[in-house]
């Protein structure tokens, strides 16, 4: 059973991290690799058990079952993973690699490096925790553990103001909207008597009550602050150009997700589908992902810093992943709707891949001209061609360009779309016209004349490049197997997903 490895790895890599630093420099850096390489091929086995056989994956710590013998109501600590889990396992996986790979010539410079290590494996270890566990209140602990390491880590250069001050805001919103999660899980074990998730869409099932309903409008509102959804968004513009761009790549790729877009994606749909009137619930999550994709991109087209005009881009893309998203609610049970959650998903790997390419091309770029104002920076593709020919593959990515992964994602929900509601379809390609016009700026900042601000860059060392290069194959790869890659894993994802009825008698059904 490989699936506690996924926790347990991570867990010893950060905690032993303090003392490999003691042995020195290449010694702390080698344990940060090889820790993240084997978290990465424990999720690559989980994901092709999972995948091969269509099977849910149920480990439960201290006993067989989740259910106690004599009881009424499920004990022990249980992980379970299907293939979406599985999936955003593997992705959370990949680029947490790449993201340690890359650190070591970023942040050579840098001091305490020991804590960001331990730090980074701690913010991998969180996510992979929430995508595994299979009741709430390991989710809520495992959120936690994400949530503190990423403050600790946009705040991590506190030689200025701009990381503590972005680091304060980002800790001030994320216990908020913690709050409103705790609050939301509190409410539903004082109705129900249990936070196994499987058996709360049991319980819920049998009684729907006002009580429920007030708490997934909590859990959607925590998870919606934590995703960086429109209105909501605020930290996530200023966190971003703050943290070392090596974090900046795990938070837009992977920590909005883990923490927000999986999880209000599990809640949803494994609890609340069958039970309460999820159209409703779609709708609500259309709205948010309809001013989410036209905010977040039109405030990407007026930036001046880098960074920032990725984060709000980031934004932006959030967006299309809850039109997906709600659309798959609000159609649930038709072919419209699987189309639409298939491209969400889709989408969800593909702007991990994308975002974590941009944001290590703007950690390239600043750590050889020393800025990311767009302004100081013309010229750049001459003295960094590679790291240029990397932005511009991640820039037509998520603009939507073929034969690149953004295209295919971005297909499935505009075509869901305009199957559900021809209106949607319009404002998702508005959003994108507004993605285009801010990538379309960079690009012309970058060819331009050459600035004095650029005289001295060069390109990178290996360390930063071997990265850059694995996305830069992932992305064409995935953008040329779109339909091999839709059918076979993202729609046997939606599948596994909506099959709630498969979901609970995995976890209870025999217990």
């Amino acid at each position: 059973m490989m699936l506690p490895f996924l926790i347990i790895i991570p867990l010893l890599g950060a905690f032993s991290m303090p003392i490999m630093s003691l042995l020195g420099e290449k010694a702390r850096n080698a344990w940060a690799i090889l820790v993240s390489a084997l978290t990465l091929g424990v999720a690559s086995k989980v994901f092709y058990d999972v995948w091969s056989t269509r099977q849910l994956v149920v480990y439960t710590l201290g006993a067989n079952t989740p259910l106690g013998k004599g009881v009424n109501f499920p004990i022990r600590i249980l992980w379970e993973v299907d293939l979406f889990g599985a999936l955003i396992a593997l992705t959370i996986a990949f680029v947490g690699f790449l993201a340690v790979l890359y650190s070591i010539e970023y942040m050579k410079h840098d001091t305490g490096l020991d804590k960001y290590y331990t730090l980074i494996l701690t913010l991998e270890l969180g996510m992979l925790g929430i995508v595994i566990t299979g009741d709430l209140f390991n989710f809520y602990v495992f959120l936690e553990i994400m949530s503190i390491a990423s403050y600790a880590l946009v705040a991590f250069r506190n030689d200025t103001w701009e990381g503590i001050e972005a680091g304060i805001k980002y800790m001030f919103v994320g216990s908020l909207a913690s709050s409103f999660i705790l609050l939301g899980i509190a409410l539903l074990y004082g109705q129900y008597g249990t936070l196994t998730m499987s058996y709360l869409a049991v319980k819920i099932a049998q009684n729907p009550t006002l009580v429920g309903r007030v708490a997934l409008g909590l859990l959607m509102g925590g998870l919606l602050f934590k995703s960086g959804a429109v209105p909501v968004h605020m930290w996530l513009s200023d966190a971003h150009p703050a943290a070392p761009s090596s974090i900046s790549a795990m938070l837009s790729g992977l920590v909005i997700k883990a923490g927000g877009i999986y999880a209000l994606t599990r809640i949803a749909f494994s609890i609340y589908a069958t039970s309460i009137n999820i159209k409703t619930v779609g709708w609500l999550v259309i709205f948010f992902g309809c001013l989410t994709l036209i905010v977040g991109n039109a405030m990407a087209v007026v930036q001046t810093d880098m960074k920032r005009l990725f984060a709000f881009s980031s934004v932006g893309q959030i967006g299309y992943i809850l039109l997906g998203i709600g659309i798959g609610l609000a159609a649930y049970g038709t072919k419209i709707g699987d189309i639409a959650l298939a491209g969400a998903i889709y989408h969800t790997v593909n702007h991990a891949l994308m975002k974590a390419l941009l944001f290590l091309t703007a950690g390239a770029v600043l750590h050889e001209a020393g800025t990311k104002n767009l302004n100081e920076l013309s010229g750049i593709a001459k003295k960094m061609p590679f790291t240029s020919f990397a932005f511009l593959v991640g820039a037509a990515a998520i603009v939507g360009l073929p034969p690149l992964n953004g295209f295919a994602s971005k297909w499935l929900i505009y075509e869901s779309s305009a199957l559900y509601n021809p209106f949607l379809a319009a404002i998702a390609v508005a959003g994108t016209a507004f993605c285009t016009a801010a990538y379309i700026r960079v690009i012309f900042t970058f060819f331009g004349a050459p600035s004095e601000a650029v005289e001295n860059a060069k390109e990178p060392g290996k360390a930063m490049i071997v990265p850059m290069l694995v996305l830069i194959t992932a992305i064409i790869i995935m953008g040329l197997l779109p339909w091999q890659i839709n059918d076979r894993i993202m729609l046997p994802t939606v599948d596994m997903l909506k099959d709630q009825l498969h979901y609970v008698i995995a976890v209870v059904g025999g217990a």
